[in-house]
């Protein structure tokens, strides 16, 4: 069984072996997270090459040796041969993360269907039973919370900072917090306001 975990993968070194079109869908998932990102393959698809010349991950062209991810925090084996993937996993470090991009049940970590807006995130994982329909919940969720989530979430980020600098009683300070919940505050002019009222209160 699964547990989602949020990750911070930010100093963290990622090696993907394979070049294909599944290390392309993985490749722009993790730009969004980290930029320490190496790909080892010895074909690329034209996505792939495009990122190495403009330097947003690096790139070995070669054939997977066990030494390539010696130093990697997370590593994916996303090659059409089942052999060099088992490779792949065989040479794990100790303390290395994996995913297995064709046989998700073999690594400690699976990519879910991602929706974003801002700060907000949120993973959709059937656990291997039908992607399809992790791609259909995505879909409606984008109905659900449309780009004005964006803007407010920010706010909910903006204001949380300020109550947490009031001087004022925690219960208090949580009734602020659920107040910004209401759905009044999807309106722009009102997150402005609010926002301005806060600034004034901190002292």
């Amino acid at each position: 069984m699964n547990m989602p975990l949020m990750l911070d993968l930010t100093d963290k070194k990622v090696v993907i072996v394979g070049g294909g079109k599944i290390a392309t869908r993985r490749v722009q998932t993790l730009l969004d997270y980290t930029t320490l990102i190496h790909v080892v393959s010895p074909t690329l698809t034209e996505t792939i090459e495009q990122l190495v010349k403009t330097k947003c991950i690096t790139y070995s062209n070669k054939c997977f040796e066990p030494q390539d991810i010696d130093d990697a925090d997370f590593v994916i084996a996303a090659t059409n041969d089942q052999k060099i993937n088992e490779e792949v996993m065989h040479a794990l470090p100790r303390h290395a993360l994996f995913n297995h991009a064709g046989q998700a049940e073999l690594g400690n970590v699976t990519f879910p269907n991602i929706f974003k807006r801002n700060r907000l995130t949120i993973g959709v994982s059937t656990e291997g039973a039908s992607p399809k329909l992790g791609q259909r919940i995505i879909k409606n969720l984008e109905h659900t919370y449309t780009e004005d989530y964006a803007d407010y979430v920010q706010f909910l980020y903006e204001s949380r900072q300020y109550i947490k600098a009031l001087r004022i009683e925690p219960s208090d300070k949580q009734a602020l917090l659920e107040q910004i919940l209401s759905e009044k505050y999807l309106d722009e002019t009102k997150q402005h306001e609010f926002i301005r009222w806060l600034k004034s209160q901190v002292k």
